[in-house]
């Protein structure tokens, strides 16, 4: 159950970025990933969303949200995106909608991603944010405003909790909680 607890109540500022935030290009560069061979979430960290806001890496900080629009993170079915969000400290995304790949992954890392119908309009860049994973709620700190959604179900939060699906799998494994062959 401590798993959940680490996962479900998160706080951080706002990071607003509005249109089509690609995978390939916005979140952090393809390119030049494959350039640098660069495949950590710490190496990824330093680029992530560099093409849209240069010194983005230096100025987010651990536990910020992404806020976007429609569609977040769509394009090609790469890690590389939510490894350099999550490299770069932020603690989720709260978007209108997301690429189906881009949440896939991002869960499977470790990386909560909350499709939240109206949250671009209940947010200014900055303002500090409080959403509650296992409730379903979304608070607004400086100007009160309040949204929900479906909370994930509980082997999600257990999954987000655990840094994603191969930590949740080891430790798994490592208390025999795995079925036996």
């Amino acid at each position: 159950m401590s798993e959940l607890k680490s996962a479900q109540l998160l706080r951080g500022n706002a990071w607003i970025f509005r249109g089509l935030i690609d995978i390939d290009y916005e979140i952090c560069s393809y390119n030049l990933v494959r350039d640098l061979r660069a495949d950590t979430a710490e190496a990824l960290g330093k680029f992530c969303m560099v093409n849209v806001d240069p010194d983005f890496p230096k100025k987010v900080r651990k536990g910020d949200f992404i806020v976007a629009e429609e569609n977040m993170g769509y394009g090609h079915d790469h890690d590389h995106g939510c490894l350099s969000l999550i490299g770069a400290g932020v603690g989720a995304v709260l978007c209108e909608s997301a690429a189906p790949y881009f949440l896939r992954n991002s869960i499977e890392h470790g990386l909560p991603v909350v499709e939240l119908r109206g949250v671009v309009e209940a947010v200014s860049q900055g303002d500090p944010l409080e959403v509650d994973l296992a409730a379903g709620r979304f608070r607004n700190l400086r100007s009160g405003k309040q949204l929900s959604f479906t909370p994930p179900p509980d082997f999600i939060l257990k999954m987000i909790g655990a840094g994603g699906i191969y930590p949740l799998l080891t430790r798994m494994a490592q208390e025999g909680r795995l079925p036996k062959r």
